[in-house]
């Protein structure tokens, strides 16, 4: 393979291909109930430093809410931050997958689905 088509370290590579998402993940998911206010989810958001909760509901995960959803449907709109719940503003039914396929693989999902990525956890 010609170097060009093969951008990055060998150790990226090579990382891609044997780590694990579960082993990625920088921080535990943000969790959050689907009857919680939306302005207590932004908070957790902005205290974590993360770009989306994942939201439940009876234990079960229903939708997910990302700093997209903020742009797109609570920034300059007539909404009450405090009395809507996450649950009416979430993106419903996500996309998962378990935590040992390779990073490799969810990130080839990820652009096989159109799935743009939130940073779950950014560093400062």
């Amino acid at each position: 393979m010609l170097e060009e088509e093969c951008p990055g370290s060998p150790d990226l590579e090579s990382a891609l291909l044997n780590e694990t998402v579960g082993n990625a993940a920088s921080h535990p998911a943000l969790l959050a109930d689907a009857s919680t206010p939306v302005s207590r989810v932004l908070q957790l958001m902005c205290d974590g430093n993360r770009g989306a909760a994942l939201v439940v509901s009876n234990g079960t995960l229903v939708g997910i809410f990302t700093e997209r959803d903020v742009l797109m449907k609570v920034a300059g709109r007539p909404i009450d931050l405090q009395e809507t719940s996450i649950g009416q503003l979430m993106t419903v039914d996500p996309v998962t997958l378990p935590v040992d396929p390779s990073v490799a693989y969810a990130l080839n999902k990820m652009l096989f689905r159109g799935v743009s990525t939130p940073s779950l956890g950014r560093r400062a």
